[in-house]
This record gives structure tokens, sequence and C-alpha cells, in this order.
């Protein structure tokens, strides 16, 4: 396992932060540090741990103590972050009591969704650029345009008297408690009046004044719920989004039982009866449970919201792809002749199209761009989240690269052909997508061309130039150990069609091969023999003829860096590394049967032969 003592932890910010987070960077005293800030008696909105340098490669162990500790240092639905500079680990407290939750970001566009105030931070604490917060989620932007701002009794007041800035003035008329905050960019942003950014620092700041009810807070909660299908009740709402804490629910839930059953009123009308909260509060938050907190059985989930007003129409369409086809939910949309744009997100991945009046002019899915964004997306996706919101297409949509040229019915029979033709491919591959695949020599110099040299086994004739391009990039990719439909993603620009194309081509020459090695049986047989082997030996004598076996087997290359230890005498791979390196899982699966067969020669000098025989026989029944 990685040793912690090369690493520092020094302090990247300030110890309190806007919003109160504390960023650190790992290290070996992060655990000291940590306990230290409990001296403290201070909590925090979130304490970010810097491990870009060292990645996740330390124990569970840390995790878990850092997680105690975090019980007694976050504020209620705080975050401690274990991030990366592409992925990130968070445990959040979600009670009084402690209890903590693990939440795996593979992306910080995911990261975002959670908490797009905690995404500000890590960006900053990173050093990324703007484009964390440009490209992220649509449907934390859609959530939050279609929030509606309410005001509190004092907002109502500063309102009557307008003694504010003239800005703050602007946005008080604006806020009716009733319209949305697309509808309030509509009548101030749209008209120039105040841009997109003053208008957000102008409810923030009421909000922190108290003049508007918490409207920020319940973003991730509801993109949280509404992504997973999980139902929630009005008392999680008004904590998550601030409107009370769980101390004054808790209390009002008791008040509520406390009281005869005839008398007894439900907890929304108890928080508005106490003060909390307005009854058009209330409303909105009833909106929001029956709008985002769907069932965890619900299938096809379609939800309109529209709102009118003197001056605008606000319409927004969201729900999850699954008996929706993806070809049908465009079909959709444009019998509608809505104008906006449709944004579905899958993972780390999100398909954009802009809609004039039912017709799509503008597609893209990544680096995909125009046309193919559209035949990628009908024939590979049936997955994800989707939002349809009335609004200006963002800057990397309206580019000219990505207008389609071709009418959508004709794109539409050109994704079902292509899904047909990759549906036969990934038939081939035993485990479809998630096929890991080995590049082999190219001894006969195929790859360089001529197209000539490469008769197509089902036309029987020359494949086109195109086709000898996808193979090549393709080829360079295939390490032995990264899944089909992850290689797709990274080469970034290519279809999952003409992936898949490419990867028949390529098995037919010979030229890729699916592994028949699979790491995991080989490497749980080594953990169980070392698991027994050391309660023998014992740990130290154990982790000692392990070191020296990794050391006579593979020396001390870059490929042994793949290879992780613990003082435990246990053993694991870093994938991330084997990729670094560029090897292939073959090469791996040899290592480990190499590393385990010196390792047993070591162990025999010390440990009677009949016991280690008896042990390599449980393991290895056939050898």
């Amino acid at each position: 396992m990685l040793e912690m003592t090369d690493a520092v932890t020094t302090q990247l910010a300030p110890a309190e932060l806007q919003e109160n987070t504390l960023v650190l960077k790992f290290g070996p005293d992060l655990l000291a540090e940590l306990q230290g800030l409990l001296d403290g008696k201070h909590l925090f909105d979130a304490i970010l741990i810097d491990v870009t340098q060292t990645g996740f490669l330390f124990t569970a162990e840390v995790i878990i103590e850092a997680a105690q500790i975090a019980k007694n240092l976050l504020q209620m639905q705080g975050a401690m972050v274990f991030l990366k500079l592409d992925q990130a680990v968070a445990i959040v407290r979600d009670s009084l009591t402690g209890i903590l939750s693990l939440h795996i970001f593979e992306s910080h566009a995911e990261l975002f969704d959670h908490s797009p105030s905690l995404a500000r931070h890590i960006k900053h604490a990173l050093g990324r650029s703007s484009e964390l917060i440009e490209e992220s989620t649509d449907l934390s932007q859609q959530v939050l345009m279609t929030a509606v701002p309410v005001l509190t009794t004092l907002g109502i007041k500063l309102k009557a008297g307008l003694d504010g800035s003239k800005r703050r003035n602007l946005v008080l008329c604006s806020v009716d408690s009733y319209s949305q905050l697309n509808a309030l960019c509509h009548r101030l942003v749209d008209q120039d009046r105040l841009t997109m950014e003053e208008l957000m620092e102008e409810l923030r700041s009421l909000e922190q004044a108290k003049a508007i009810y918490p409207l920020f807070a319940k973003i991730p909660f509801l993109v949280n719920c509404f992504k997973n299908k999980t139902p929630f009740g009005l008392k999680d709402y008004l904590v998550a989004a601030k409107l009370m804490s769980q101390e004054q629910v808790d209390d009002l839930i008791s008040e509520q039982q406390a009281l005869p059953a005839r008398e007894r009123i439900n907890l929304g009308a108890l928080a508005v009866k106490k003060g909390y909260i307005s009854g058009r509060q209330l409303a909105v938050a009833i909106q929001d449970q029956s709008f985002y907190g769907q069932k965890a059985d619900s299938e096809d989930v379609k939800k309109v919201l529209k709102r009118s007003s003197d001056d605008t129409s606000v319409q927004a369409l969201v729900g999850h792809l699954g008996n929706t086809e993806a070809s049908i939910l465009l079909q959709n949309i444009a019998q509608n002749r809505d104008t906006g744009v449709l944004s579905v997100e899958y993972r780390d991945l999100t398909f954009k199209a802009h809609y004039e009046l039912g017709k799509i002019t503008h597609a893209k899915v990544g680096k995909i761009e125009g046309n193919k964004a559209v035949i990628e997306f009908c024939s590979a996706w049936k997955d994800g989240i989707f939002v349809f919101i009335k609004r200006q297409p963002p800057p990397d949509l309206a580019k000219d690269s990505c207008k389609l040229t071709k009418v959508v019915d004709k794109l539409l029979l050109d994704a079902a052909l292509a899904r047909d033709h990759a549906d036969v491919v990934i038939a081939k591959l035993p485990k479809g997508l998630n096929s890991v695949m080995e590049q082999l020599p190219d001894e006969k110099d195929l790859l360089k061309g001529p197209v000539e040299n490469l008769i197509d086994p089902k036309e029987d004739q020359p494949i086109t130039n195109r086709e000898l391009s996808y193979m090549n990039r393709v080829w360079k990719v295939c390490d032995g150990l990264t899944p089909l439909h992850q290689l797709v993603q990274s080469i970034g620009d290519m279809v999952c069609a003409d992936a898949c194309r490419a990867v028949d081509l390529l098995m037919h020459f010979k030229l890729i091969n699916v592994p028949e090695s699979d790491v995991n049986t080989p490497l749980s047989n080594f953990q169980t023999l070392l698991r027994k082997i050391t309660e023998k030996i014992g740990k130290e004598r154990s982790s000692a003829f392990l070191r020296l076996a990794l050391r006579d087997t593979i020396g001390y290359s870059g490929r042994a860096r793949m290879y992780v230890m613990s003082s435990s005498a246990e053993v694991g791979i870093d994938m991330v590394a084997a990729k670094a390196t560029g090897t292939s899982l073959s090469t791996v699966v040899k290592d480990l049967e190499n590393w385990q067969v010196k390792y047993i020669e070591y162990v025999s000098q010390e440990l009677d032969s009949n016991i280690l025989l008896n042990i390599i026989r449980e393991i290895h029944p056939n050898p």
C-alpha cells in the first residue's frame, strides 16, 4: 500500500473560506491535523482534502478514521471531500446524530449536481478553469431556473420601502413570490437591466439578509432525489433547503405528536403557524416535493412545469430516459413545436440539442457535433436524465460546427441502422460494451495501408479510408484493461457505431483480441494465499518475503508501481498506474503468477513444506 511518509500536509488556503470551507493537502499527518481541529470546536460546511498527487492509494482505514472525526467537524449536510483533478469521494453528515453517507463522483460535473457551491470551491482549490462551472450539468441549472424566490416578511417590507440600492430595488420589484427565476431573468437580464452574475449575486445577498427564503440550498438536494428517483418527505425538504434546522423540525414533530388526534395538523401547516415559513413558501415546498420526489418504482418519468405571467411563459420538461427511446423523445419535442434547449445527461456525458419551433438546428455530445451527435444519441443512449427548457443555446452549442445539415427523420433512420450494426458486433463480445480488448502486433503493417490490403469479409471489397482511420485510432487505445465503452469515450469524437465497426474489422484481421485472462481470479487466489501464509509466519516476515519476491520478479521498473502492498502483507493493483505504463491485462496476470511463485520460494525456506503444500492445494486444487 502507498507509503504516506513522502507527502506533506500543508494548507492550500486560509482555514476559513467563503461558505465556511477548509482546504487541506493529503499527507501523513492528516488525521492528526483533523483531530487537532476538534479543539477549535468549529463546524465546517466543507473540508476539501487534495489527493491530486497521491490519488486514492491510501488505506480504507484513513477514510474510516477521517469519517469518525468528520462527525464532529461538519455542519448538517456538510461534506469532507477527497478530491482528484477528475474524481472525488465525499463523506456527508446527514443527521445531527452523526449518520454519514458516502458519495462517489466520477466527474466534477456529478459533484456540481450534488453541490454547486462546493464545486466552485473545488475549482478554486485546484486552480481549474471556468469550464468546471460552464460545462457543468444542465439539470442543476434547470432546477435553479424553475425555482421560485419567495419574499419573507422582511423582504415584503424592503420591497414596500425600496430604500436600497438601484440593483436591489430592481430585483425586489421583480420578485413577486410566484414567478420562477427564469421569468426574473427575462425581465432583468434579457432586457439588459442586469447581468446574470449581478442577478445571482443580488439574490444571494437577499437570501443572506433573510429577505427571501433560502433558494440555492435546495438545488443539490432536489437534483439528487430526482436523479435517483428517491422520494422525500416534507421534513427532509425543510432541513435540506435550510428553511428550518433539524432541531426545529424535531421540536415541531414532538409538538405535533403531543396534540390530541382531533387537533393535530400536518407538519407544513404547523411550520406556518409557528412562523418558520409563509403559506406561499409551503406551497412551493409541496410543489417541489410532488415534482422532484419521484417514487423508486416510477418507470417512464416525465414532468412538465408551466408558469405564466404578464411578460413571459416558462415551460420546462424533465424526466428519465428508460422506456422512452431517445428518438421518440426528440420527436415528441418536435411535435410540440417548442423552442429551447434539450439536454440529456448520463454519467459524465451530456447530449444537447437546440430547437427552433420544433426543428433541431444544432446538436452535440462531448466532442461529437452536428449530424453525428444526433446519430450517436439515438443509436447508443438508453439511459439518462433529460431536461428541456425554454432558453437561448449556450455558446458551445451555438457554433457552426454543431449545425445539422440533414433533416432529423433521415438522421433517425441512420441512427437505427447504426444501432443494428453496432448490436451485431456487441453481441460477439463476451461482456458487450464492458468487454476489454488487447492490442496485438501489426506484423504485416496492415494498419499502414493501403486499403486494398484489407478486404471487408462481408462486402468482399476493400474497406474505406475512413474505416482504416477508425481502426488505427481504436487499435492504439486497446490496452487490455479498459472496457470498450470507456475506450470510445476516451477517443471523444467517434460515435459508438463507428468504434464497433472498427473493433469488428480489427478482430477479423487479428489485430486485437479479447484476453482470456481475468485479473480478478489470480489476484483473489494470491490474496487468499497471502492471508493463509501470513497466519502461519506473521505479518512482518510475510511482508518482507512479499517485497523481496516483487523485487526479484519485476525489479524497480515503472511497471512495479502498479502493484500496491500494505504492512499487513496485503496486495492490490492500481489499474490507473497500469494504464499509465501501457501494461496489458495479460502482462498483469503473468506478473501476478510470477510474483506468487517467487513468494512461495521464499516462504518455503521458513514454513514446513507439508503445511505450505496443503495451503497451495486448498487454493489451487488442480495445479
